[in-house]
């Protein structure tokens, strides 16, 4: 707990004074909880940044963290400096008693306010969930920023990123459809922007990786803008190196045998899994909501469709979730929605008789609409 009241009812900052001081400040001072008024006690380390923790452990201590990292102490102090430094109205871990809630700041320009966490340790989906719902029920936008990773490197350009599934919560959709995802390292004060995502397959995305200093950040925070057609051609090169690499594991590797859909499927449509056409394995929207490589989920289609005599784009809502369903795929409206995508894109380049352009036609279906910082 970066703030505290004194006995003269004031909020007091420790960051903002030397420890010497604040040895002063602790024997003429009392503290107390802003948030359940109870006695706290100012801790100077050597070590760790002067905060506060309640003196004994009650409902208050329990619901809201205490015992944070370092880093985190760290980052919330930097992100609230920058915030004042802007001009903005900023508070510091001020106690929402309408929603029970304390956010790390609350940010408040002209009629419009932000809730920003600095989350630096793992949080519960549901706790996750439970908190950006009570921020949106009262008009508050929740921005959730993730420490960057210390595991990952931040040099910038185009490369392929492995993102877990704790900060794919934080991401943020563009008009264009894709998500990005925007990080803060407090041990460098730079903002990583994972911008352009495109979706491979798990966990696992291509994007463009650029960083920013806090001094050159602007909040509410910059929007990243389309990659170029050329950048767009590493993408491809990078994405479809992906989808060989898992063809020849799948044909090599596989203990299931003619028990494997994805080789089955390769087999009765007498297609090579290590020379298939163009119009399979293509990224489209959306496509973090089927898992599975976009070779394998759209051989399984096509297959599907076969038997049916349909082409892709002529499926029903209830076909797609039957074709999910059979295949245990996860039945979501996102996730029909990525097999219409992909239908789309099939009808267009046969009408457009444009196969040979396909990674033109991925391109314009995918970051056609630009968004400019």
């Amino acid at each position: 707990m970066l703030i505290a009241y004194n006995n003269r009812q004031q909020l007091f900052l420790p960051y903002q004074y030397t420890r010497n001081a604040l040895q002063r400040y602790r024997r003429q001072m009392k503290f107390f909880c802003p948030q359940c008024l109870e006695p706290v006690q100012l801790k100077i380390g050597h070590y760790n940044i002067p905060h506060f923790a309640h003196l004994t452990k009650n409902n208050c201590s329990q619901l809201f963290a205490e015992g944070e990292s370092k880093l985190h102490l760290h980052g919330k102090i930097q992100l609230f400096e920058w915030l004042k430094k802007l001009g903005h109205k900023v508070e510091l871990e001020p106690f929402l008693k309408k929603l029970f809630q304390r956010p790390d700041l609350l940010v408040i320009i002209d009629d419009n306010h932000f809730a920003l966490e600095f989350q630096c340790s793992t949080i519960s989906h549901e706790k996750w969930q439970q908190r950006t719902a009570g921020y949106e029920k009262n008009c508050i936008q929740a921005i959730w920023l993730f420490q960057t990773p210390q595991s990952k490197d931040t040099f910038n350009g185009i490369r392929k990123i492995s993102i877990p599934p704790l900060l794919q919560k934080a991401f943020v959709t563009t008009t264009t459809g894709l998500p990005y995802l925007m990080t803060y390292n407090a041990k460098t004060a730079h903002f990583i922007y994972w911008t352009n995502l495109l979706h491979v397959h798990g966990h696992t995305f291509i994007g463009k990786v650029q960083e920013i200093a806090i001094d050159k950040q602007r909040f509410p925070f910059y929007t990243p803008k389309r990659i170029s057609h050329d950048e767009f051609q590493l993408y491809w090169q990078l994405y479809k190196q992906s989808s060989r690499q898992f063809a020849y594991g799948r044909l090599l590797h596989s203990k299931k045998g003619v028990q494997d859909s994805f080789l089955r499927n390769c087999y009765e449509l007498q297609l090579s899994p290590t020379a298939m056409p163009s119009y399979i394995g293509i990224p489209v929207k959306e496509g973090t909501a089927i898992a599975l490589f976009a070779s394998e989920w759209q051989m399984m289609l096509l297959h599907f469709c076969k038997q049916l005599n349909h082409q892709p784009y002529e499926l029903s809502k209830i076909q797609i979730q039957k074709f999910l369903r059979q295949h245990h795929l996860e039945v979501t409206e996102q996730a029909v929605r990525v097999i219409q995508h992909y239908g789309q894109l099939l009808k267009s380049m046969k009408q457009e008789n444009g196969l040979l352009e396909i990674c033109e036609q991925v391109y314009v279906h995918l970051f056609a609409i630009a968004t400019i910082y």
